[in-house]
């Protein structure tokens, strides 16, 4: 996370804006980057500038991180020419002063619904031809273990690093009583295992939580997204077990089934393979397969993740865009007639599109998610805020399709979420 004096190596006009511009940047010790710069200052080739890379924070507060700019991913900032020699770094000058080599949250993607996905592709114009593989959707908590290469471990939940002392459902705890397995894994780059931590006492809902103990189940990796370093990601099951020594609660999760294309530019084939996705939604969620197999136990699954199928790694911006989630009807966050969809619902009113949002599924998700499962009405703030930041960024499409603000619906949004809440409270 430093900033970097490094040279100009490619200098050219953005293909699809002309106020910006497009630079490729490379120093001796340091991965080449691309960076979107606006034309304010004009960079030519052999020109050495000061480069912020990504998870830089700056002395005004700014946090450099990945973006993609009129479809051109940019991976940090360039902040003006500098008399200095290549390589030298510049984060004293530059920079806030930060507890040197601290844990960093390395966040996993917010997956989308293949509507929202279809619609992002459209808004840039692209119509690409994609082979996904699905792999089953747990329902536990998102965790994250993080390997320095000096051997050291962080461990982080969906939001936050966590330690015993500020736990999650005793992941942290798992963790540090395993510290010398995942120590062990430390290489030459800073590794972030990314998986599920499920099973006994977490979640109630699936056929994982009547498993006899809790567990951890893997479903990509991470290498790189620190100290400016690309973040590459590994999701083939195969070389993610190749990585993980075996362990008695560590588990990888297979692919589900066999590849599928999707044509983005073909609404009808789009169309055929959805129907064939439900289809596959409906079976997992009547009997989880790999909780079956796995541990002869038979109970409902949520759903499936789709992964673009690839044969290395992948630099993970790009890469995590594609994603897309579908959920079977007892997990769903968005009510939706079907878990895989080319066009989102389209409310006919404000009731509507409130019975579209306010799911049992979400409502049990924002309270997991702020740990007020005992219902005090203190908590109840913390409640609101989460379920009504989580709906405003899930709905866009559907507030566009029903031709409504997000002005028009917030207050009929919170009122029944808060009437939920209320009514939990009671009856405890």
């Amino acid at each position: 996370m430093p900033v970097i004096a490094m040279e100009v190596k490619t200098a050219q006009n953005h293909p699809n804006a002309d106020a910006l511009r497009l630079y490729s940047f490379a120093a001796p010790g340091w991965e080449p980057v691309q960076i979107v710069a606006n034309s304010e200052n004009i960079y030519e080739v052999g020109d050495i500038v000061a480069i912020a890379l990504t998870d830089s924070v700056l002395k005004d507060g700014t946090k450099i991180k990945p973006v993609k700019l009129r479809g051109v991913y940019s991976f940090g900032m360039a902040l003006g020419k500098v008399e200095a020699e290549i390589g030298t770094d510049l984060s004293a000058i530059y920079c806030q002063e930060t507890v040197a080599r601290s844990a960093i949250l390395q966040t996993w993607p917010s997956i989308e619904l293949l509507y929202n996905l279809r619609r992002s592709l459209e808004a840039v114009g692209e119509t690409p031809k994609i082979t996904y593989r699905a792999k089953v959707k747990l329902d536990g908590t998102n965790g994250g273990i993080q390997i320095f290469t000096d051997g050291r471990v962080a461990v982080q939940s969906r939001s936050q690093i966590i330690s015993t002392e500020n736990d999650n459902l005793g992941f942290a705890n798992w963790v540090n009583q395993n510290i010398e397995f995942f120590s062990r894994l430390a290489s030459s780059e800073h590794t972030t295992i990314f998986g599920e931590w499920c099973g006994k006492g977490i979640q109630k809902r699936t056929a994982i939580s009547q498993i006899d103990r809790k567990i951890f189940a893997a479903f990509a990796i991470q290498f790189g997204g620190v100290d400016g370093k690309l973040a590459k990601l590994e999701i083939r099951p195969d070389k993610i077990a190749e990585f993980l020594p075996k362990h008695p609660d560590i588990f990888v999760l297979p692919f589900y089934g066999e590849p599928f294309v999707l044509d983005f530019g073909d609404r009808e084939q789009l169309a055929s393979v959805v129907d064939s996705l439900n289809q596959a939604v409906d079976t997992v969620e009547k009997v989880d397969p790999w909780v079956k197999e796995t541990f002869g136990i038979e109970g409902i699954g949520e759903g499936l993740v789709m992964f673009p199928e690839s044969g290395e790694l992948t630099e993970r911006l790009s890469y995590a865009e594609l994603l897309f989630k579908a959920k079977g009807e007892k997990h769903q966050v968005v009510k939706t007639k079907a878990p895989v969809q080319i066009d989102p619902e389209v409310a006919q009113s404000i009731d509507d599109f409130v019975n579209l949002f306010v799911t049992t599924a979400r409502l049990e998700q924002a309270v997991t998610a702020v740990g007020c499962d005992r219902f005090e009405m203190p908590q109840i703030g913390a409640f609101l805020q989460w379920f009504m930041t989580d709906v405003q960024k899930e709905s866009v499409a559907e507030l566009e399709a029903a031709q409504l603000s997000w002005k028009d619906v917030n207050k009929a949004l919170m009122k029944s979420a808060r009437e939920w809440y209320q009514e939990k409270a009671k009856s405890l």
